[in-house]
């Protein structure tokens, strides 16, 4: 449960941000990875209409800031440099619930796919539930999708428990959790996705010793540091490794790159386990269910519930910790003073939470859950676009009789919002730069093949689409030339320290005579919007051109240069489904993009009438034995959007025998 808890709540942006102002200043880097996201779409509706987008100039960098690191440039080539990427691989092994995610290395070679954009706002989870005036049938509905890494045995394991008396529930659990975390009972479904609530703060202590501390200051006292040793033992119990943990009141201490010493208070090594997930199979109404899942701590989760008697709502439950000062976590802080420590709690009436709201559905996936314009309390920083959000939100308003197939097919909409903002801007740009001259060195032939060929998208993934291949190359290409003052020397060349979300290009777009334009890794050029824009349509179109042939041959199909990727946990390319074709991109609601390893865990649909009905799939099998059958008889259903109806009898003397393949029976051991 910790090690879910690393994979949905180890945010340790500080040292980015941290990174990004001794580059671009103060000023610039709160802009750049702002608390609250300019774009809106919040989980809780808010006052005006959505989406909102706060449009602003970006400040320019700090000339200061960037002096100072030409100046620093020498010495951090090698070592800090090297510190810092390896600092930034968050490597792990698979993730279990909902949510943003760090993909684990893939090691083998048939992972062709493009990496179009780092696993980052790209990714993510969705949930949503109707009302019963707004469903063809009457009926609520409910749908969730986590998206975690795509792997062989799957994460989850679906199941059916009873328990007379107690409870009667079906849906996915992980094989040593007690309880089904998504799924539903007779009267009640439920889902989630990842909050994303900032739960760690680092703080820089003054210790005693530099290499071998033994305490730690406080508020002008010296305080012993706790220690202990632990022991890592091979298969025959013998010692194989020995080390020593130092820990502040506040947490585990450890030593940066650059000598200073900093602990950390992370709440998942705090938190004890979520009982609420028994509460909520046990829930007979959706206030029940959430009443049972209020005391959930960590980390915080969207979970979105409807019942049989047509109320829906959606509520960000977990810890939020209230911190001094501005109440901000996305700075590391003085660790010498009590006074940097948390001081409480929100009370859980300012969780984030809608319930039967006038526009009839509730809707999640990974967005701020609470626009800052109602309540601007730090929840956490640098959110992803709500580009998910968005399009979810924009088809249930357009749709006043949902259906369960509509349902379904919502989960793999190939719909991009990211790309109907984006495109525009870039053809502008594009256009203006063909007609006024401002191309650069550029040819304006293959500038006006590449326009023409990019106003053919019609700003959807499905799988034959040929021109979302050149859009998603070209905003690769704009991102490395509009980001060269985040870049750092290494020994190979460069490293960006950090991207910011797609939405500060889109403010770019918008503001030619932002001072962002020029690169300044060409002082004898001032670069201009057109320019840039104009080089990064070529550049795009030149690669997509050697990587697949002509635009015409049929290979920028989307389901020839993109693909899903189902790996087997020990990175077995003969027990991994590898090359899927999938309908879906970045930021779409079926987001795959990077290598294909990260996508929708389980799908479920359910119909909560006067009897439940549901619908699910997930990429694997219900045997982690790669000579079953049902290893991975699921993942050609769920390659192409399909859902299976779920099977769910009354009792076990109600079980259809035909569909009994084996039964096992567990008796209690006798007493001594």
């Amino acid at each position: 449960l910790r090690r879910m808890g690393y994979t949905l709540a180890y945010n340790s942006h500080e040292w980015t941000r941290e990174r990004v102002v001794s580059l671009v200043g103060r000023d610039a880097a709160d802009a750049l990875f702002p608390v609250h996201h300019p774009l809106q779409e919040p989980i809780q509706p808010g006052p005006g209409r959505y989406p909102r987008f706060d449009d602003r100039p970006l400040p320019p960098p700090s000339p200061r800031a960037i002096a100072d690191d030409q100046r620093r440039s020498g010495t951090i080539g090698s070592e800090q440099g090297r510190s810092e990427a390896i600092e930034g691989d968050q490597s792990a092994p698979a993730p279990v619930v909902a949510g943003r995610i760090r993909s684990s290395p893939i090691a083998f070679d048939r992972l062709r796919s493009p990496e179009w954009r780092g696993e980052g706002e790209s990714v993510g989870s969705n949930n949503w539930a109707v009302s019963p005036r707004r469903s063809a049938t009457g009926h609520a509905l409910l749908a969730g999708d986590p998206h975690l890494d795509l792997t062989l045995p799957s994460i989850w394991y679906e199941a059916h428990l009873v328990v007379p008396g107690q409870f009667d529930v079906y849906g996915v659990t992980i094989p040593g959790v007690p309880a089904i975390l998504i799924g539903f009972n007779r009267d009640v479904a439920w889902s989630f996705t990842n909050t994303g609530n900032d739960v760690l703060d680092f703080y820089v202590e003054t210790v005693d010793d530099s290499m071998r501390p033994t305490r730690y200051r406080l508020d002008g006292d010296w305080r012993p540091l706790e220690r202990r040793t632990e022991q890592y033992r091979g298969p025959d119990g013998n010692v194989i490794a020995e080390d020593t943990l130092y820990s502040t009141h506040r947490g585990p201490l450890s030593r940066r790159p650059d000598g200073r010493w900093v602990s950390m208070r992370w709440l998942v090594l705090e938190g004890p386990f979520p009982t609420a997930f028994l509460g909520m199979m046990k829930a007979r109404s959706a206030d029940e269910w959430l009443a049972a899942n209020a005391s959930f701590a960590v980390p915080a989760q969207n979970g979105v519930v409807a019942d049989r008697g047509g109320t829906i709502a959606l509520r960000s439950t977990g810890t939020y910790p209230v911190r001094p000062g501005d109440g901000a976590g996305h700075t590391p802080r003085d660790g010498s003073a009590s006074a940097s420590d948390w001081t409480g709690a929100w009370p859980p009436e300012r969780y984030p939470f809608v319930r039967n709201p006038a526009q009839g559905y509730v809707a999640s996936a990974n967005q701020q859950p609470k626009d800052p314009a109602v309540d601007p309390g730090y929840i956490d920083a640098d959110w992803f676009a709500p580009w998910r959000a968005m399009r979810i939100n924009a088809l249930l308003r357009a749709d006043s009789a949902v259906t369960p197939e509509k349902m379904r097919s919502f989960q793999t909409d190939p719909g991009s919002a990211r790309a109907d903002w984006l495109v525009p801007e870039l053809l502008a740009a594009g256009r203006a730069a063909l007609a006024n001259g401002t191309n650069g060195n550029g040819n304006d032939g293959d500038l006006g093949a590449a326009l023409a060929l990019l106003a053919e998208w019609d700003r959807r993934y499905t799988k034959d689409n040929q021109r979302a291949l050149l859009f998603e190359l070209t905003m690769r290409e704009l991102e490395r030339r509009v980001w060269d003052e985040l870049e750092v020397s290494v020994d190979s060349g460069s490293r960006r320290v950090a991207t910011p979300r797609e939405t500060a290009l889109l403010m770019l777009l918008r503001d030619p005579a932002s001072v962002w334009w020029d690169d300044r890794r060409t002082p004898e050029v001032t670069e201009v919007r057109e320019a840039i824009v104009a080089a990064s349509l070529t550049a795009a179109l030149a690669r997509a051109r050697e990587q697949y042939g002509d635009p015409a041959s049929g290979n920028w199909r989307w389901d020839r240069v993109h693909h899903a990727n189902v790996i087997h946990l020990l990175g077995i390319p003969g027990f991994s489904a590898l090359d899927l074709p999938v309908q879906g991109g970045p930021s779409t609601l079926n987001p795959s993009s990077g290598r294909g390893t990260h996508g929708a865990s389980w799908r479920m649909v359910v119909e909560l009438g006067p009897e439940v009905r549901a619908w699910a799939t997930y990429p694997g099998g219900q045997s982690g034995n790669p000579a079953s059958r049902r290893y991975d008889d699921r993942i050609e259903k769920w390659v192409n959007g399909r859902l299976d109806p779920l099977y769910v009898p009354a009792g076990a003397d109600a079980f259809d025998a035909g569909r009994l393949s084996s039964r096992l029976t567990l008796h209690p051991r006798p007493e001594p």
